[in-house]
C-alpha cells in the first residue's frame, strides 16, 4: 500500500521520461536567467525539489484577481532536493509574519530547510538540524505553529524542533524520534496553537504538546477507523476553533476520517467513504470550513466534499473531470492550496509531478448544497525549473 505515498527516484525518473531529457530539461532550467521580483502582496511559490547536483530553488509566482499566475522568479536555494517523496509531507511552508512573512522549503538531498523572506524574494539561508538528521530518501515535511518551524526528516525518521528567529532566521533546538503503532514513519502534520496531529503511514495517528517546542506526545497513538480495512490516514487538516482534526486516506476511494480534538487528544475517527476519486492523501479545508478539498492522485482528479464545522460531519459534494495531461505530461497530484484566505478560497492550484511539472488551476462555485470544480482554460500553468513537483504554497495563507 505505499504505491501512493512514497516512490523512488528511478521510478520516478522512469514516470517522468529519460534521464537524458530530465537532466537537459533541468540544466537549462538551473541557468534560467530569474526575472524581476513579482509584487509580494499575492504569490503562489514552488518548491522545484531538484535532486542531485543541480541546485534547488523555489520558483514565485504572481497571482492576478482573477487567479491567474504569472511573472515566475526563481529563487536559488543553494541545495539539492530530493526529487520526491511522501505526498502528505508538506515541503512548502508559509510563516504570514507583518513584518517579515517567510517561506521555508525543504532540501531533502541536503538536509536542510532554507528560509526565503517573502517581501524580497531574497534567499536567507539554509539551517541544519542534528547531523544524522536525513530526508534523502522521501523529502523533509514542515509545518509551523507561528514560533517554532517541525520538520519531519523522513529518512533518518526524525522529528526536528527550530525556534523560528527575526528574519526568517532558524535556530534548531532538538529530535525526537515518533513512530506508528505498527512501525510506521510519520508522514502527514498539522497544529493549531500548542496541539499537533500527526498521521503515521502504518494507518496510526497521534497528537502532541508543542507548548515547550519539542513535541510531547499526549499518550493518544492509535489506530485511525480506516485501518482495519486498509484505509491509512495520511494527509491531515484542522478546523480553526480547534474542534476537529480532518484525515485524508490513502485508499482505492474518497475516503476521510474526523477526529473531535476539542478536549486537546484524539478520539476515535469517524470514516466517510464517498465518490470515485482514486486516493486522498492530500486535503484542504476551506478558509469558510465548508468544503474539504481532496487530491485524488490516482486518478488525476479533485474532490470536494462538503463539511459541516458545527457537527464535524462530511458529505459528498462534487469531483472535477480528469486534470489535462494526467498520466501523460505528469503523473502525480499533490499539495492543494487555495488562492484566497477567505470564502471557499475561489481559485484552488494542486502541484503536478511528472516529465512536465505544472500548477492545475481549478475554479470552484458552491452554493445551494451544490459544487463544481472545474479546470481552468490556462490550466496547467508550467513550472518552468523543476519536473520534480509536489509541494505549493500560497501567501497571505489562509488565517488558521
Amino acid at each position: 500500500m505505499r504505491l501512493f505515498s512514497n516512490f523512488s527516484l528511478f521510478a520516478v525518473l522512469t514516470l517522468a521520461g529519460s534521464c537524458a531529457l530530465l537532466s537537459t530539461s533541468l540544466s537549462a532550467a538551473a541557468e534560467k536567467p530569474a526575472a524581476a521580483p513579482t509584487s509580494p502582496s499575492s504569490v503562489l511559490i514552488t518548491n522545484d525539489d531538484l535532486p542531485g547536483q543541480l541546485p534547488s530553488s523555489g520558483t514565485f509566482f504572481a497571482i492576478g484577481t482573477t487567479g491567474a499566475l504569472s511573472n515566475p522568479n526563481r529563487v536559488s536555494l543553494g541545495g539539492s532536493g530530493s526529487g520526491g517523496g511522501y505526498f502528505g509531507s508538506n515541503r512548502v511552508n508559509i510563516l504570514n509574519n507583518p513584518t517579515t512573512p517567510c517561506a521555508f522549503l525543504s532540501l531533502g538531498g541536503s538536509n536542510v530547510v532554507s528560509a526565503v523572506d517573502i517581501n524580497t524574494q531574497q534567499d536567507i539561508g539554509n539551517f541544519q538540524a542534528a547531523s544524522s538528521d536525513s530526508g534523502h530518501d522521501n523529502g523533509i515535511g514542515l509545518v509551523n505553529n507561528g514560533t517554532y518551524l517541525y520538520a519531519n526528516f523522513t529518512s533518518s525518521e526524525t522529528l526536528a524542533t527550530f525556534s523560528i528567529g527575526t528574519g526568517c532566521t532558524l535556530q534548531f533546538l532538538g529530535d525526537i524520534a515518533p513512530i506508528g503503532l505498527h512501525n510506521g514513519n510519520l508522514k502527514g502534520m498539522a497544529t493549531h496553537g500548542n496541539l499537533m496531529i500527526a498521521t503515521f503511514g502504518d494507518g496510526s495517528i497521534e497528537s502532541f504538546n508543542i507548548s515547550a517546542g519539542i513535541p510531547v506526545s499526549n499518550n493518544d497513538l492509535q489506530n485511525a477507523t480506516g485501518y482495519t480495512t486498509s484505509r491509512f490516514s495520511q494527509g491531515v487538516d484542522i478546523t480553526q476553533d480547534g474542534h476537529y482534526a480532518i484525515f485524508g486516506d490513502q485508499s482505492t476511494t474518497d475516503t476521510i476520517e474526523v477526529s473531535d480534538i476539542s478536549s486537546g487528544k484524539l478520539t476515535k475517527t469517524v470514516l466517510y467513504n464517498f465518490g470515485t476519486g482514486g486516493n486522498s492523501n492530500n486535503v484542504l479545508l476551506s478558509p469558510d470550513e465548508t468544503l474539504i478539498y481532496i487530491a485524488n492522485t490516482a486518478t488525476g482528479q479533485v474532490t470536494a466534499a462538503f463539511f459541516n464545522a458545527t457537527t464535524g460531519k462530511v458529505s459528498p459534494g462534487c469531483t472535477s473531470k480528469q486534470l489535462k495531461g494526467f498520466d501523460n505530461s505528469w503523473v502525480f497530484l499533490s499539495s492543494p492550496v487555495s488562492q484566497l484566505p477567505s470564502g471557499t478560497g475561489s481559485v484552488l492550484y494542486l502541484a503536478e509531478f511528472g516529465g512536465s511539472s505544472g500548477i492545475a488551476v481549478v475554479n470552484v462555485t458552491s452554493s445551494g448544497g451544490k459544487c463544481t470544480l472545474t479546470e481552468a482554460s490556462g490550466s496547467p500553468v508550467v513550472d518552468p525549473d523543476s519536473t520534480f513537483l509536489l509541494s505549493i504554497g500560497v501567501y497571505p495563507p489562509r488565517s488558521f
